[in-house]
């Protein structure tokens, strides 16, 4: 294990594959592709170059420049749908693992408005050396999640089991453990959320479940609908 063993008490088994100056030798086009298709592939999307290319904001023909690239460098297979190798993955976690850490020392430390959180994280994670890595995660106790309920990579983090709002029954109590990536990258989307108190931590209630929506409480009083895109990036247990 590299990276001062990853700079927390919370030590994992893993393997890092790739060390910090080799990472920081990618372009810094490799990490945002790398990351994307990691935040895909955690929600059991396909990973295709035109969600690639949504996902960043950028065209599909940059998207296929940058993977034949990184295909070069043999952190992607090209198949049916994109995938990454073992090294890509290690540079996609690492990535992640910036981004994560980075969202709970300005939500928690700075006190940045959750719906700046996303695109000034986007900023940071980027530039952020292992030195201060270190240092955010011992100022914020070593978690294991982001502050929207993400796995932290290389961490202590054990699986939950958890169900999106869309698999699970009326009228019973639920915690929310997540909010997806693909969610909280839409600062509309976190205001409502967020306006709604419908974070990681807060007990809510699915009252119905429709076609198009979901009536659900987080005040016992209070009823409000989401749609099923909301409702399936949203998990709780």
């Amino acid at each position: 294990m590299q990276m001062d063993e990853l700079n927390s008490p919370n030590k994992t088994s893993e393997e890092l594959l790739l060390s910090h100056e080799e990472i920081e030798k990618f372009p810094k086009s490799f990490y945002n592709h790398a990351e994307a298709i990691f935040h895909l592939q955690e929600v059991g999307i396909e990973i295709k170059q035109t969600r690639v290319a949504k996902w960043i904001g950028v065209s599909r023909a940059n998207v296929s420049q940058v993977v034949g690239r990184m295909q070069n460098s043999g952190l992607i297979k090209l198949n049916d749908n994109l995938e990454l190798t073992d090294k890509g993955l290690c540079l996609a976690k690492c990535i992640s693992r910036r981004h994560r850490i980075t969202e709970r020392f300005l939500s928690e430390v700075l006190n940045l408005p959750w719906d700046k959180v996303y695109e000034e994280t986007s900023r940071w994670e980027n530039v952020l050396s292992p030195v201060t890595e270190k240092a955010m995660l011992k100022l914020l106790g070593y978690p294991n999640t982001g502050p929207f309920g993400n796995p932290i990579p290389y961490s202590n983090y054990q699986e939950k089991k958890m169900e999106n709002l869309l698999n699970v029954e009326s009228n019973k109590k639920y915690s929310i453990e997540k909010i997806t990536e693909e969610l909280k990258k839409d600062a509309s989307m976190i205001n409502f959320l967020q306006t709604h108190e419908m974070l990681p931590g807060t007990e809510i209630v699915v009252a119905d479940a429709r076609d198009y929506s979901i009536t659900i409480s987080t005040n016992k009083s209070d009823y409000f609908g989401i749609d099923k895109f909301i409702a399936k990036r949203v998990f709780v247990s």
